[in-house]
């Protein structure tokens, strides 16, 4: 088995040859960042989301009937008015009823003249005493039967005429018809006392104007209000937008996997139909836009908490920043001017370059886009701003000079050996590892040499 300690200690040596040089070179080159100039530009903020399109508005035609299927008239997508004939149910049964109980309304009303002439003559034989009182409220109370037999005759009769009218199935409403469940010659039964009231037969939508139902995330809802206008796009029509608008937000969220969403409908006007139940639609929601203000680059607008790092990544004092920010500070960080409706922008501070020196200024900031943002306050047109990288990537150099910086300065040669009794030697200890990997000890003064022919304490000069 050989011995690899001889090829890896030049190598780390080397290695850290490089990390001292670089990190030599780093330090003498100072920070340098770029700028970004303050202009002036259109931010739009805007909510996206997916949704499917639905009706507006959704009828399920039933029958009241029961029989056999007589014609059907309509087919799916096809446009009918209000009022239109689409199904015809067999009318012999109904028919009969309505005859059936035509007839006993007949009897009911002789029954009712018969008693009214009875109540008539039990009047006058009570009155000469040919009769008691007994008798003639008798006589009263088959007048009452017969009266109350009529009314129940004529509400049958009524009912059975319904029945009858209900085999022709019409219209309700002007629309499209989205959905046929029975065909001619099927037999249908619609018994009334349930509670789906009937048997379903088409289903028919006003599609001149849908809806879009979009799922928006909790964390975007609080900026969409009623009347904000909205974009739509298709998979069918991928060049042509459909305008509408934020028509409501469902009260109640969704859950789906610890994401948390809420229904928002959008209202568009659909003239043509090409928007159809059931499409994948994609949904922009323009929920605040100014067109031609300051804008500065949102990466470039730093928090208190950030002073201290950024203040070194500039090579300036932490002191001396905070009194150039001054009361700024107090607000910096908070968000801005109070409104009935969702608060934008906020308070911020960033390094401005002046007389070609970083100076450290408050920024009143507006909507954002989140690649710019607003400037309301802080910020002339023409204004260079520094565009400092993140406080973690910051912290992370950082630490990585300051252990460039210790490997640099760390002595390569290896560790001093223990001070020991005179005339003690290690010689054993040697011998074993010798043993050990098969190779001759090496001795003190052979190892001399090769520390020599190494890094130098400080580290760089002989890679340089």
């Amino acid at each position: 088995m050989h011995d690899t300690r001889f090829l890896l200690i030049p190598a780390a040596a080397f290695g850290l040859l490089l990390l001292g040089g670089c990190g030599r070179n780093a330090e003498d080159a100072g920070p340098k960042f770029g700028t970004e100039t303050i202009g002036r530009r259109d931010i739009v903020v805007a909510v996206e989301a997916a949704g499917t399109v639905e009706p507006l508005l959704t009828v399920e035609i039933k029958s009241k009937a029961s029989g056999e299927v007589l014609k059907v008239n309509g087919e799916t997508g096809q446009l009918v008015q209000a009022g239109t004939l689409l199904v015809q149910i067999d009318k012999r049964t109904p028919r009969n009823l309505l005859s059936q109980a035509q007839a006993a309304l007949e009897a009911a009303i002789a029954r009712r003249s018969i008693a009214q002439t009875q109540e008539a003559r039990s009047r006058q034989l009570v009155q000469s005493r040919t009769i008691n009182e007994v008798d003639y409220e008798k006589s009263q109370l088959e007048l009452a039967n017969a009266k109350a037999d009529v009314v129940s005759a004529q509400v049958a009769v009524e009912n059975a005429r319904i029945t009858l009218d209900d085999t022709d199935v019409r219209a309700p409403i002007t629309g499209t018809i989205i959905e046929k469940l029975v065909e001619t010659g099927q037999v249908i039964s619609s018994p009334m006392k349930d509670f789906g009231g009937g048997t379903s037969l088409m289903k028919m939508a006003d599609l001149t104007t849908v809806q879009v139902r979009a799922l928006v995330d909790e964390t975007d809802v609080g900026k969409i209000e009623p009347g904000k206008p909205v974009t739509v796009k298709v998979t069918a029509y991928p060049n042509q937008p459909f305008p509408g608008e934020v028509y409501k937000i469902e009260p109640q969220a969704k859950q789906d996997q610890s994401v948390t969403t809420f229904a928002v409908l959008i209202r568009l006007p659909n003239p043509q139909g090409l928007l159809r139940p059931g499409m994948n639609a994609d949904v922009e929601i323009k929920v605040a836009e100014r067109h031609n203000v300051l804008a500065v680059p949102t990466v470039a607008l730093r928090t208190p908490r950030e002073i201290g790092t950024d203040a070194a990544a500039m090579g300036l004092d932490e002191a001396a920043v905070r009194r150039e920010l001054g009361d700024g500070l107090a607000r910096a960080g908070g968000q801005g001017a109070g409104s009935s409706g969702y608060e934008y922008g906020g308070h911020y501070w960033t390094f401005v370059r002046r007389d070609g020196k970083p100076v450290a200024v408050n920024v009143e900031t507006g909507i954002t886009d989140l690649e710019f943002s607003e400037v309301l306050a802080g910020l002339r047109e023409g204004d260079a701003v520094f565009m400092l990288p993140s406080t973690g990537l910051l912290e992370q150099q950082a630490r990585g000079r300051e252990m460039m910086r210790r490997f640099s300065v760390m002595p390569t040669g290896g560790a001093k050996k223990p001070a020991g009794k005179p005339g003690q030697d290690t010689k054993a200890g040697q011998a074993d590892k010798a043993g050990q990997n098969g190779q001759p000890a090496a001795t003190d003064k052979a190892e001399q040499p090769a520390a020599e022919r190494g890094t130098r304490p400080g580290g760089g000069d002989a890679a340089r």
